[in-house]
């Protein structure tokens, strides 16, 4: 049933029976909204989150679209098996723990606190200079130039930049075709040391 439709046939069914069947109805009416699901239904319902795209509550277990997240988590929805919700992509969105990380896309914050409390990352487009969390990807093109031990809530964080001839990279850092690593600096990368790029 449409929410439009249950909408009205809660209300007509409220206002035949009084004050407990509003209550009643608007309860019914806000777990389907803010669930994705209804009562005893196990099935998704499409939507929109407070990031203003269109989107789908899905079970746990439910494949993710190519190129989307899950950004909110009900623990109470899909019957108590709890359910997530998928949207697309975009740059500056928050997901959960556990959310893929949709190619080209690296992650540069994190809060223990979001998605229910089960932690979230922030996705953004990679650009000359920023700082990503450990464990992001790195974008093709791009180089490790230098690491914060305490950023990204303690997790630490990396700097990446466009690789160009002369720029210093850190270890476990890429080396994109047509460069080389060569001078090593023991002091490089807060201590761990660097090697400057230079034309293959």
């Amino acid at each position: 049933m449409a929410v439009r439709q249950l909408w009205k046939h809660l209300i007509s069914a409220a206002a035949r029976r009084g004050l407990a069947a509003t209550v009643g109805a608007l309860a019914l009416v806000a777990a389907f909204v803010v669930g994705g699901t209804a009562a005893g239904t196990s099935t998704a319902s499409a939507a929109t989150s407070g990031w203003g795209g269109p989107g789908t509550w899905a079970c746990g277990g439910a494949p993710i679209q190519s190129g989307w997240v899950l950004t909110l988590y009900d623990r109470n929805g899909c019957s108590g098996r709890g359910s997530w919700y998928q949207e697309p992509v975009k740059d500056g969105i928050w997901t959960c723990s556990g959310s893929p990380v949709v190619p080209g896309y690296v992650i540069t914050d994190h809060t223990t606190t979001g998605c229910s409390g089960i932690g979230s990352w922030r996705h953004n487009l990679p650009k000359d200079g920023i700082w990503t969390c450990s464990g992001s990807p790195v974008v093709n093109g791009y180089v490790l130039t230098d690491r914060l031990v305490n950023g990204c809530g303690g997790a630490g964080s990396w700097r990446h930049n466009l690789a160009r001839v002369g720029l210093w990279t850190c270890p476990y850092s890429p080396i994109p075709a047509g460069f080389r690593a060569a001078t090593y600096n023991a002091g490089g990368c807060s201590g761990l040391g660097a090697w400057v790029l230079v034309k293959a």
